[in-house]
């Protein structure tokens, strides 16, 4: 059904090598192509055998079927959850594994980086040779110079010169000197390389293991979409007419993307307790008791309040879902019907309709965004304020406040925050959202669906050579919403190749029949038997986007002769001159650039083109003019019609003017009677003037159509539709105009201005803490020396801790107003869009998908409404955090900017080769993503049939 060509050029991480996979390299040449030309559709490359949608559906399909089933025998409700853990459970604890790895790397840095700094302390002296009353034990001693003295003093007292006692000394101390200038920096060197070495293995295993995380949500969303799209075609009517539009477009945009990221983070939940407990043994080497409380106190910081958060954003989720289910489901009831809300002139009214409702959820998405202000608060003084709880410890309980014991608190309290306040968080709301996601997934999965077998109903598809095609025995059937029955005790027989027309007043179940023929209607008693395959054609004519040809072959093979004829009979080929790429002209959804005559030709074609034994018309006629509907009887329908040919049976839902055809047909054993069949035959004559002449006027024209029949056989029909309709792709950064609009919308002026002294002051703020923790220990050495200070320790403590507790106020205060900033604006393009979209002109929803629509409402705006702000917040600050680093930086020691300005050299052009790529992808997975929302979107309409026509 869908015409869309699928890639064909050769995934590169197929066939790299170990070491590309390893580093990456395989990501190089479509990086250089996306900043060289960009990305497009025909850039994209066949997906990997194990993460191909029709794979990973089947998995997580028979995980699922297994859940029903013990759901059942336990009788409790199936939970799609266990399923799904059941089915990624084992990759996901090779990835823990990972994880953890990387989290013992990464916490042992510290400890080799101290070591690396103490090989800087200055040589020992004679005094300190002499005094030999050295702790062991202390940490501020190095354990290097310590074995050289050892050594040292032990071959001057194994072999002492003949020399006197200033000689000696004089040459030990040379000696010694010597030697500890030669081991500490053979030392130095290997700590050094101890560093780079650690840094690089856990910079790669983070690396790897996020990427098979990521992959990991990825394939689970896919999934998740396939089951989602399965469960749709099996769904009955009576689930689907109670399911909105709005409910399914938000299963397919906005619930699943909350499973891509819920296991990167989730290790850390186990892995927290580990890794706090290994700092805090390495910590309380250094200063005791007091490590003790810096670690408590950050834990009780962080869990209690991120679980508590957490619940709270799992249950904003909740609501959020259902107000953008609601607005969604407006905006599709709104575009479905945009032609008589246009002609009735309701845009106002509507328009405030969907403002309001908007209104409502906006407001459950300002909520969940203070949460995640307080999330990205938390990255910053939770560090700093655990630092400063753990110094006054140390000042309380004695310990002394030296720079290498104050640097190595601070990296492992750097270290443990990242887990402990930033991924533990981010691992608890991430997994809510997800919860809730895979909750409403898994109640969508729960719905009635159309039993695959009708009781009742035997449908023998091989059985062609059977004496009768259709027969009906005492059958009574009813709708389940319905009290009275629609059918009742009805029998009839339809043998093959015959005609059978179905005639009755409007609500008699004419329709209702075709579709119990269908399976889709349940019998209550009686039996239904059919032998042979369906074709069927409704009565409203469906059309999907795509070219008319492959509205007609519908996934069926091209057959050009058969196609020819059908096209013929159908009254096709005048309509083929007149559109202008002939069959290969895309239609617009639902064939809106048809009219009804031709979307019901459209229609039939494809059900004739069907080979099949029964074919089912609904009423087949209705639609299209007189003159016309006497052709498609005469060469489809009627005895001399291309069915009557094949010796097809037809059962056909019919109007009087049909029945009157019918008549005068040979092809039927028995007279059709009716009641206003046969007052027909006493009505005058004249009644047959008009289809007459128009009857007449067909033939006139068969020269005409035979020229053009000639043109149609001289054209070139090619199997693939090359003009396929493609949605404009973006090119290029985000220009400051859009940024620009956006902040406007949210803000004036003097808002912005306010934000920004706001945001500058905060990290102002924060890197004064920081640069008086430096001051702070600088004044505790000089204290150490017996010298003057200009604060006491205790002055010192309370500085420290008014500027924590600014740091705090600071950076709750610029995420609330950012984060408000960001939801006015939100509102304020959703309106202008809106208003925009009702206004536009009937050309724009012609050429335009309701599905494209919609998804800019649904999909668009959901990375608008929460992830944008997420972004944008971890972007400025970490911005902000690296200029004030290069601050300080520059303070303390001003030529270290020649290597930061490598630095930035260099990551700014990594960062210009990626972000095309990136840009790129994204866009090209939005439109792809809206194709897949408007097939899913679609199929409630097609439900009906859908295995006869597929």
């Amino acid at each position: 059904m869908d015409s869309s060509k699928k890639p064909e050029k050769e995934n590169p991480r197929a066939g790299a090598s170990i070491f590309s996979q390893l580093f990456f390299t395989w990501t190089i040449p479509v990086l250089f192509q996306a900043s060289r030309r960009g990305l497009s559709q025909e850039d994209l490359t066949e997906c990997l055998k194990k993460d191909q949608s029709d794979k990973l559906g089947d998995k997580l399909e028979q995980e699922w079927e297994r859940e029903v089933q013990k759901a059942n025998q336990e009788h409790r409700e199936p939970n799609l959850r266990s399923a799904i853990i059941r089915l990624y459970l084992s990759p996901c604890l090779l990835d823990g594994f990972l994880i953890f790895l990387f989290v013992l790397i990464k916490s042992s840095l510290p400890v080799v980086l101290a070591q690396f700094l103490l090989q800087f302390q200055r040589p020992p002296t004679t005094e300190f040779l002499v005094g030999l009353s050295v702790n062991p034990d202390d940490d501020h001693f190095n354990r290097t110079t310590r074995a050289i003295v050892q050594n040292a003093t032990g071959n001057l007292i194994d072999s002492p010169p003949e020399i006197t006692f200033d000689g000696a000394m004089e040459t030990m101390e040379m000696s010694t000197k010597s030697q500890w200038t030669s081991t500490v920096w053979n030392d130095m060197y290997c700590l050094a390389a101890g560093v780079v070495s650690l840094t690089f293995l856990a910079c790669i295993i983070n690396h790897h293991a996020d990427l098979r995380l990521r992959m990991l949500g990825a394939r689970l969303r896919i999934a998740c979409c396939a089951l989602i799209y399965r469960k749709t075609l099996r769904v009955s009517k009576k689930a689907a007419g109670q399911t909105s539009t709005g409910y399914l477009v938000n299963l397919l945009s906005n619930d699943v993307s909350r499973l891509d990221f819920v296991f990167q983070f989730m290790h850390y939940v186990w892995i927290l307790p580990f890794q706090s407990i290994l700092i805090s043994y390495l910590i309380w080497r250094q200063v005791g008791l007091a490590s003790l409380v810096g670690v408590v106190g950050l834990l009780l910081k962080t869990i209690p309040v991120q679980t508590g958060l957490s619940r709270l954003s799992s249950m904003l989720r909740v609501k959020v879902a259902k107000r953008t289910d609601h607005r969604v489901g407006i905006m599709n009831e709104l575009i479905q019907g945009i032609k008589l809300i246009k002609t009735y002139a309701w845009e106002i009214p509507f328009q405030a309709i969907v403002a309001e409702a908007r209104r409502r959820e906006v407001k459950q998405i300002r909520r969940a965004s203070y949460i995640r202000g307080i999330y990205l608060s938390t990255m910053v003084f939770t560090e700093r304020s655990t630092l400063f709880i753990t110094i006054a410890a140390c000042v309380y309980l004695g310990y002394p406040i030296t720079a290498d014991v104050v640097f190595s608190m601070a990296q492992f309290f750097n270290i443990l925050q990242l887990t402990a306040a930033i991924f533990y968080p981010l691992a608890l709301s991430l997994w809510a959202e997800a919860s809730v996601s895979v909750v409403r997934i898994g109640d969508y999965l729960k719905f009635e669906e159309q039993d695959e077998v009708v009781q009742g109903l035997n449908h023998h598809e091989d059985a062609k050579d059977a004496d009768l095609a259709i027969e009906l025995a005492n059958l009574s059937a009813t709708w389940e919403s319905e009290k009275v029955k629609t059918l009742q005790d009805v029998s009839f027989s339809v043998k093959p190749g015959q005609l059978c027309a179905v005639i009755g007043p409007v609500g008699s179940g004419k329709s209702s029949l075709l579709q119990l023929l269908l399976g889709e209607m349940p019998i209550h008693t009686g039996t239904a038997t059919i032998n042979g395959a369906l074709s069927y054609a409704s009565q409203e004519p469906w059309l999907f986007t795509g070219s008319v040809r492959h509205n007609i072959l519908f996934g069926q093979p091209y057959d050009r002769r058969r196609y020819h004829e059908v096209v013929r009979h159908c009254a096709l080929l005048t309509d083929f001159e007149q559109l202008p790429n002939g069959d290969q002209t895309m239609v617009g959804e639902r064939g809106a650039a048809l009219s009804g005559g031709q979307k019901a030709r459209i229609s039939l074609a494809r059900c004739v083109y069907r080979d099949a034994s029964v074919y089912l018309l609904d009423d087949p006629l209705s639609a299209v003019d007189a003159h016309v509907g006497r052709h498609l009887f005469d060469e489809v329908i009627g005895s001399n019609g291309c069915l009557a040919r094949n010796k097809s049976t037809q059962l056909s839902n019919s109007n009087l003017d049909f029945a009157k055809l019918l008549q005068r047909e040979e092809r039927t054993p028995e007279k059709v009677k009716h009641p206003s069949v046969s007052s027909l035959e006493a009505e005058s004559d004249d009644e047959d003037i008009p289809f007459i002449d128009g009857y007449v006027g067909l033939k006139k024209r068969s020269s005409s159509e035979s020229s053009k029949q000639s043109k149609l056989d001289s054209a070139d029909f090619h199997e693939e539709d090359d003009r396929e309709e493609k949605e404009d792709q973006a090119a290029g950064n985000v220009s400051i105009k859009v940024w620009k609009r956006y902040f406007f919308a949210g803000s004036n002026c003097c808002g912005l201005l306010i934000l920004l002294i706001v945001f500058i002051s905060s990290q102002v703020v924060t890197s004064g803490s920081d640069y008086f923790v430096n001051f702070w220990t600088q004044q505790e050495f000089l204290r150490s020396l017996d010298r003057v200070t200009l604060f006491t320790t205790e002055e010192c403590l309370i500085i420290y801790g008014l500027l924590i507790l600014g740091v705090i106020f600071m950076t709750t205060i610029r995420g609330w107003m950012f984060f408000n900033l960001c939801m006015r604006a939100s509102k304020q393009l959703h309106n202008k869009m809106f208003g925009s979209i009702l206004h536009s002109a009937m050309l724009f929803f012609d050429a335009n998908p309701s599905g494209r629509i919609l998804n800019r409402f649904s999909r668009d705006m959901g990375a608008i409404d929460e992830m944008l702000p997420k972004a944008m917040m971890d972007s400025v600050q970490i911005g902000l955090v690296m200029i004030g680093i290069l601050a300080m930086v520059s303070i303390v020691n001003p030529y270290l900017l020649v290597a930061l300005a490598m630095a930035v050299v260099l990551f700014s052009m990594v960062l210009k080769l990626y972000l095309p790529a990136s840009q790129d992808l994204k866009r090209l997975e939005g439109i792809y993503n809206e194709k897949a929302c408007k097939e899913c979107k679609d199929c409630p309409e097609i439900t009906m049939g859908k295995e006869e026509m597929s």
